[in-house]
């Protein structure tokens, strides 16, 4: 015996036809959503790398400017300390003068009371050449401590000016 069925078979395709209409509306809204959400994370992630790019060009700036105001002060301190050795060396060399000019007048007063005064004047001569000689490497040992410190104060600066902002 064969139950009638109620519900015809073309009932049963339509109805199997919404079901998987339904199914395909559902599944297509999803990758839909997701595919949104994912373009959003996207741009985001986008935004966060060209900000961290613009920061890290700022940055590079920031020490470039920073490092080229510290070689520019470097420079005029050189410079000022280089002056002031050309003026130290002027002032030495006019004592030098003085004092060779003194110790031969002396010699010329008195050219007995020391011996001969070819030997007096040869012994002066000498005094005279090796003073000349120390105050000559005294100079060129004060240029370089100069030249030494200024550059060591650049150098300190120029790290501590990196390291600032590395430390923040």
């Amino acid at each position: 015996m064969v139950i009638p069925s109620p519900i015809r078979p073309y009932l049963w395709a339509a109805a199997l036809a919404l079901v998987v209409i339904a199914l395909w509306v559902a599944y297509s809204r999803g990758v839909s959503t997701e595919r949104t959400r994912w373009q959003i994370a996207q741009a985001k992630e986008a935004q966060a790398r060209a900000a961290q790019q613009k920061a890290n060009d700022d940055e590079t700036a920031r020490r470039l400017t920073t490092q080229k105001e510290i070689a520019e002060n470097a420079i005029r301190e050189r410079d000022a300390a280089r002056d002031d050795a050309v003026a130290a060396g002027a002032a030495g060399e006019r004592l030098r003068a003085q004092v060779r000019n003194l110790t031969l007048s002396l010699a010329s007063r008195d050219p007995g009371a020391t011996g001969s005064s070819e030997t007096t004047a040869a012994s002066l001569n000498m005094l005279a050449i090796v003073q000349q000689r120390l105050d000559e490497r005294a100079d060129g040992l004060a240029r370089y401590a100069d030249e030494a410190a200024v550059a060591g104060r650049a150098c300190e600066a120029s790290y501590e000016a990196l390291r600032a902002r590395r430390a923040r």
